[in-house]
């Protein structure tokens, strides 16, 4: 009897023994785990409250995408359109009277009689023109001499037209005696430096899409010209448009 009593205490003390170790391996191995991994994350902080835009900062925003909005549909119209400057040119210019003319008083006259037929011209496919002014004036040595206006009011896609330009009459210059000693040895040489100056104010339509507001409008002719001998075909430059 005592012998059997001993074997089952044995057994109650290995049973505890195997019982401890297994709790003791899994404390260790949580200790483990835990040294491995951290202490737990912290929660993100909350994000920083939207403050409200102020209404200068608004207006900003608002004419920045209006101009955005303009400048694309500004491409856009130019891709589609695609406008060319208008085309000037003078088909032939006759000088009938070219004289500078010694008065009482200190300033010369210049008497003059020109004639010019310009060609005007609308390169444009898609892109009318209005002329809401046209004009043609000479120019020599710096001074202005005679104005005429030029019968043009409007041209469609694609179209020219010839336009007569007739200047007449006297005009008191200011270039004074160097200017008078130059115009005598340009009578001299028998050719005269005229510039046929061509202003005016134009507005452009795009289809039936949108017409421009009016913009000014600049040509310049340089003419080398001969007393009553007409000139040949002379390519004029387009300074604004």
């Amino acid at each position: 009897m005592a012998y059997g009593r001993s074997e089952e205490r044995l057994e109650r003390i290995v049973h505890f023994v195997f019982r401890c170790h297994h709790n003791f391996t899994q404390i260790i191995s949580l200790a483990i785990y835990v040294t491995s991994a951290g202490p737990p994350p912290y929660p993100p902080p909350p994000p920083p409250p939207r403050r409200r835009m102020s209404p200068f900062r608004i207006l900003v925003r608002a004419f920045i995408g209006a101009c955005i909005f303009i400048g694309v549909l500004a491409l856009l119209i130019w891709l589609i359109y695609r406008p060319r400057t208008i085309q000037v040119a003078v088909s032939t210019a006759t000088l009938a009277r070219f004289d500078l003319v010694n008065t009482t008083s200190i300033t010369p006259v210049l008497s003059y009689n020109l004639t010019a037929m310009l060609s005007v011209s609308n390169p444009n496919r898609r892109v009318s023109i209005y002329y809401d002014q046209l004009q043609a004036a000479g120019l020599y040595q710096e001074e202005r001499f005679g104005r005429a206006a030029l019968p043009v009011s409007f041209q469609g896609t694609r179209h020219a037209d010839a336009v007569p330009a007739l200047l007449v009459g006297n005009t008191s210059m200011e270039f004074g005696d160097s200017g008078a000693a130059a115009f005598n040895d340009y009578r001299r040489a028998g050719v005269f430096p005229v510039d046929l100056w061509v202003d005016g104010v134009v507005r452009y339509k795009f289809g039936e899409l949108m017409t421009t507001t009016a913009s000014t409008l600049t040509v310049k002719c340089h003419l080398a010209l001969k007393l009553m001998v007409a000139s040949g075909w002379v390519e004029c430059t387009v300074i604004d448009s």
